[in-house]
């Protein structure tokens, strides 16, 4: 927790991004404000500390892709199997989530994922499982929004795309696949400026991958897309192995 004194055009909501923490516990630190959008010059407010990850995120994560592997095996009992795991880690991080202020809209979303693909894996419905299962992947993402992080959520969102577009291909729904290219790209560009120029090669690495990725989808061509998603989705742990790194050296140097 640290002290922050108001400047000239602040808002609450300036504050918050400043500091890279959720609007919610930043309003949620300083009870005293009766009206959070009535703040003035010089007065002094408390930045919260981010909490940490609960452990239990990796379970969700990890479970969630191993599931759409088996169920593409034809495994359905291990995918069922998984399905508890992740079950009991949700329930588990409930008081984490509460205590974050996660919105309850997300958390049902999470929950209704989970649902959805318990329901699919037991009637062993390929594709509506293995959708499901990507979608507790991008529930995630949006919870990790509301904890100190190293890696930034997006780069799980373009892992999540990547595999949503891989869905979609094979359901031979292709503005489908488009409309989350697209969607894939603007996370990339939010991503972009917050790398460091020693990355510059591997931006640009990234920025080709996705050119490709978008020419193959125009063209509705089923190979080269596939090639090209899986082409992404390796270059989305050459970015997320860039941000670690990134990471690492600024904590260091702190």
């Amino acid at each position: 927790m640290q002290e922050y004194i108001i400047q000239p055009n602040d808002t609450l909501f300036y504050i918050a991004k400043q500091f890279g923490i959720p609007l919610v516990q930043l309003i949620n630190a300083n009870p005293e404000l009766a009206n959070p959008n009535l703040i003035y010059i010089g007065q002094i407010i408390q930045i919260p500390d981010l909490f940490r990850i609960p452990e239990q995120f990796d379970v969700l994560e990890s479970n969630a892709v191993d599931i759409i592997d088996d169920i593409y095996l034809g495994d359905w009992a291990e995918a069922m199997s998984k399905v508890e795991v992740i079950k009991r880690a949700m329930n588990e991080s409930m008081p984490y989530l509460q205590e974050a202020y996660v919105p309850n809209q997300i958390i049902s979303s999470m929950n209704s994922a989970i649902r959805n693909l318990e329901q699919n894996v037991m009637r062993k419905k390929t594709y509506p499982a293995i959708s499901q299962a990507n979608q507790v992947t991008r529930f995630l993402a949006d919870m990790l929004d509301y904890f100190e992080i190293i890696i930034p959520p997006d780069i799980k969102r373009l892992s999540y795309l990547g595999r949503q577009m891989i869905i979609n291909i094979e359901s031979n729904d292709w503005n489908e696949a488009n409309n989350n290219y697209m969607t894939a790209k603007r996370y990339w560009d939010r991503l972009k400026p917050e790398l460091d120029e020693k990355y510059n090669d591997d931006i640009v690495e990234f920025d080709m991958l996705l050119n490709d990725l978008g020419e193959s989808i125009k063209n509705r061509n089923y190979e080269m897309t596939i090639e090209n998603i899986i082409a992404m989705l390796d270059g989305v742990k050459m970015i997320e192995k860039d941000f670690e790194e990134q990471r690492k050296s600024e904590m260091t140097v702190d």
